[in-house]
């Protein structure tokens, strides 16, 4: 007789646990705990999470700085019957205690092979087997990107080594494999190839998706990180899929197997309804907590912020993105500022409330000021410059380096404290023909940048950043800076327009 395995998982909820966006009060069809309402869960299911889980809402920020103790989220993924779940990136962003916190109230056991918890008091595993009702063994590997060094403050990381991704997931695979029935890769990171092609699409270790499904052989890879909703499919012998960001969808795989060999598989991605009926009252209180505080007024701009499309803001320039590099020029006193903007077109009006702040700016990224030459910036704009494609008809439209695999608008950059022209006829990497400062051509010096802590690591295609002298580095998060400055000054005027052309 044919036995039966079901899954349910989620990625990347960032702490979205009612349905709304938080950028209007109006219900969507999101939200964990939209999700956890249609989870049918019996002897035979199981329901996982892929990480990110603790930070990147108003709601999981607010939570974190209004309690001292337990972890709303995690009841949230306790009332949902949660069995396993992994760490993701973001999850380490409030510190070890807080992380800790997290994983203490959870009932879901932590699976990540290549986290190594050097005080034990997470009680994290690399791996699990799970028997269940109807017999079958099920072993899932956790795994996060490995990245997180690369991006995570220090301090945070004082009590944990992060392993090679790929590595630890082949040396779990290997100790569990002959004890289990199927086997599945449970994993903060996403696909680096396309999956219709394998054309390897973005180099470096942050995504290996592709790589375990080609060289590994697990039954299924459920992936998260990229936000990029990715229909199941065999690749290479492994069943795969990723669902999208802040519990927009969950996945539902189901699994038939005919003694030993699975038979077949079959997966869907989820939009759940609207609920939030199955809400404690603590979770509601916190919830209206939250939207009284994203309606406080900050202060006035002196111009409307329209919500321009991303080639239009690219191509023209952005104010959203003058006012940050004016922030951070002010705040740190640096001689340039670069800064990007989220994938989502993201516009102020004069009155601007917190609730238009945390909705463009959702990540805690802090600041850094780099020690750069003109060698440096041209080749930062010469990435900049490959986010065009000039077509045949004449028309700009943007690079497919820049929008596959995922969309990855955010790794264009807006500069502020030089003037510089890019000629899109020209071939990619020799795109910059005017870069002056002040009217005149950069001296043979050094000149101080200021950049996001992201972009600083060398990460979207900037990895010359690495090598750069870190002249200062700051604690408070952009989100944070953005609200004391608006607060501060009450009325904002926005700097003149940057001197910045494209020709064609």
């Amino acid at each position: 007789m044919n036995k039966t395995v079901k899954l349910y998982y989620t990625s990347d909820t960032h702490g979205y646990m009612f349905p709304t966006d938080y950028v209007n009060k109006a219900d969507k069809n999101m939200g964990l705990l939209s999700c956890i309402n249609e989870f049918k869960k019996d002897g035979n299911t199981l329901i996982l999470d892929a990480g990110d889980t603790i930070q990147g809402s108003v709601f999981s920020k607010h939570m974190w700085e209004n309690t001292t103790e337990g972890c709303m989220i995690a009841e949230v993924f306790n009332q949902g019957n949660y069995d396993y779940f992994t760490l993701g990136n973001h999850d380490f962003n409030h510190g070890y205690q807080k992380l800790a916190r997290y994983i203490g109230t959870s009932n879901a056991q932590c699976i990540v092979a290549n986290i190594v918890d050097k005080t034990g008091e997470l009680g994290i595993k690399p791996y699990v087997i799970h028997t269940l009702e109807n017999g079958l063994k099920v072993g899932i590997v956790g795994l996060v990107t490995d990245y997180v060094t690369l991006w995570e403050k220090p301090e945070n990381l004082e009590q944990i080594d992060v392993l090679d991704t790929f590595t630890a997931a082949k040396n779990a695979l290997a100790q569990m494999k002959d004890q289990c029935d199927i086997s599945i890769c449970l994993y903060h990171g996403g696909y680096e190839c396309d999956l219709e092609t394998g054309k390897k699409l973005a180099e470096g270790k942050e995504n290996v998706g592709y790589r375990i499904c080609e060289e590994l052989d697990f039954d299924v890879l459920l992936t998260g990180h990229q936000h990029m909703p990715t229909a199941g499919r065999m690749i290479h012998g492994t069943y795969t899929m990723q669902v999208a960001p802040n519990a927009q969808q969950y996945g539902f795989v189901q699994i038939e197997l005919d003694g030993e060999k699975i038979v077949e598989i079959i997966s869907e991605n989820k939009v759940p309804e609207i609920c939030k009926d199955n809400a404690k009252a603590t979770w509601l209180e916190e919830q209206e907590a939250v939207q009284v505080w994203l309606d406080s007024k900050l202060g006035s701009f002196s111009e409307e912020i329209p919500a321009l499309s991303k080639l239009e803001v690219a191509v023209n320039g952005g104010r959203l993105a003058d006012l940050c590099n004016q922030i951070q020029l002010e705040y740190t006193g640096a001689e340039i500022s670069c800064t990007s903007l989220g994938n989502n077109p993201v516009g102020f009006s004069k009155d601007v409330t917190i609730r238009e702040i945390v909705a463009a700016y959702q990540f805690p990224n802090t600041m850094k000021v780099l020690e750069v030459d003109e060698t440096i910036i041209r080749k930062a704009l010469e990435r900049c410059a490959e986010y065009f494609t000039l077509r045949e008809d004449g028309e700009i439209v943007i690079s497919d380096c820049f929008i596959k695999p995922k969309e990855e608008h955010y790794n264009y950059d807006f500069f502020a404290g030089i003037e510089y022209t890019f000629d899109i006829t020209k071939p990619v990497g020799s795109r910059v023909v005017r870069l002056e400062k002040n009217g005149k051509p950069l001296e043979n010096r050094k000149y101080t940048l200021v950049m996001n802590d992201y972009r600083a690591t060398g990460t979207g295609g900037y990895a010359f950043y690495q090598d750069c002298k870190i002249a200062k580095e700051y604690t408070v998060d952009t989100q944070e800076m953005i609200i004391e400055y608006v607060k501060n000054k009450q009325v904002v005027t926005i700097m003149d327009k940057p001197d910045f052309k494209i020709v064609k």
